[in-house]
C-alpha cells in the first residue's frame, strides 16, 4: 500500500521529525531499531561486528515535536548509519505511554522510520518474566502481545478517505524474522524463548495478583511498552521483531536501578541479532 494510502494518526509530528532528520542526511534506512531501558550499548556490539562508515548522531531534543525521554536508562538519541552494509535507524530510548504523552506519541519511533524510508522495526524492551519456567537474564522473542494498556494505539488514526484504522493485527510478529533471530541467538548459546507480551500502562510494577491474572491470560513477560511501536508499525505496512529481555520475576519487589542493571547483559545478545540479521530487512 502506497503512502497516500495509509493510516495517520494526523498530528504532523513524525512529518517534521522526518524533514528535520532530512536537513542532516540523505540515509534511507532499511529498519528502525528500538533499544529499550539499559540496552542502548547494543549499538557499539552491533558496529564492532559490522559497522562501516561514519554514523551520525542525533539528541531526540534536536528533533522538532520529539520529547526528549524521562526515564533513567534511555539516552534520548538517534543513530543513523550502516550495519552489515545495510543502513539502519537506531533509537536510544523511546517515549513511553506512562510518561504522560498522547499515545501517537508513544509510537512515534516507528512512525519516524517509516517516513525516513524503512520497512521494518526491531523493538527491544526490558520485561519482567511472568512463565516461573522463564529465569531472570533470559530473552525472549515476541511472537504475539496483549494489550492492556486501556487504548488501542490506532485511535484517531485515519485512512486519507476518512474511515477509522481498521488494522488486521493477526500477524503483528513477522515470522520469519522471529524464527531467524532465534536461530542466531541459540547459535551464540543465548538462553531464549518465544512467547506473549503482555503490556501494561504503568509506571507501577504489576501486583501479584494481577501478576497471577496475566500469566492465566496467556502471556509470558509484562512490559510497558513496544505495542504502541509494534501496532503501528504493522498499521504501517512494516515487518515487526519484538526481543524481550526478562530481568526480574514479575509480581515481586523490584526497582528501575535493578532493571538497568540487568539489561546490560542484553545488549551483546541484541546487537548480535541487528548485526547479523542486516542482511534480511
Amino acid at each position: 500500500m502506497t503512502a497516500d494510502r495509509l493510516p495517520s494518526p494526523g498530528d504532523g509530528v513524525a512529518e517534521k521529525i522526518v524533514a528535520a532528520i532530512r536537513d542532516r542526511t540523505d540515509l534511507r534506512p532499511v529498519a528502525g531499531v528500538v533499544l529499550g531501558s539499559g540496552l542502548g550499548d547494543a549499538i557499539s556490539v552491533a558496529w564492532d561486528r559490522a559497522g562501516s562508515g561514519e554514523p551520525l548522531e542525533i539528541v531526540y531534543a534536536d528533533l522538532p515535536g520529539f520529547p526528549p525521554p524521562t526515564v533513567p536508562g534511555h539516552a534520548g538519541k538517534l543513530w543513523l548509519g550502516t550495519i552489515g552494509d545495510r543502513p539502519v535507524a537506531i533509537f536510544q530510548g523511546r517515549i513511553h505511554f506512562y510518561e504522560g504523552h498522547p499515545m501517537p506519541l508513544a509510537s512515534i519511533t516507528s512512525r519516524i522510520s517509516h517516513g525516513l524510508g524503512a520497512a521494518t522495526m526491531v523493538l527491544s524492551a526490558a520485561v519482567g518474566g511472568l512463565d516461573p519456567a522463564l529465569p531472570g537474564g533470559s530473552m525472549l522473542v515476541v511472537r504475539d502481545h496483549l494489550n492492556l494498556m486501556g487504548t488501542n494505539p490506532l485511535t484517531g488514526w485515519r485512512y486519507p478517505d476518512g474511515s477509522p484504522a481498521f488494522v488486521d493485527v493477526s500477524g503483528v510478529y513477522d515470522e520469519a524474522l522471529s524464527d531467524a533471530a532465534l536461530a542466531i541467538l541459540r547459535d551464540h548459546g543465548i538462553d531464549v524463548a518465544e512467547g506473549v507480551y503482555a503490556a501494561m500502562a504503568g509506571p507501577s510494577y504489576e501486583t501479584p495478583a494481577e501478576t497471577e491474572m496475566l500469566r492465566r491470560m496467556g502471556a509470558t513477560v509484562v512490559g510497558m511498552s513496544t505495542v504502541p511501536e509494534a501496532v503501528a508499525a504493522r498499521a504501517l505496512g512494516m515487518r515487526v521483531l519484538g526481543l524481550s529481555f526478562v530481568t526480574n520475576a514479575a509480581g515481586g519487589a523490584v526497582s528501575h536501578e535493578e532493571v538497568l542493571l540487568a539489561s546490560k547483559t542484553a545488549a551483546e545478545a541484541i546487537g548480535l541479532v541487528v548485526a547479523e540479521l542486516t542482511g534480511t530487512f
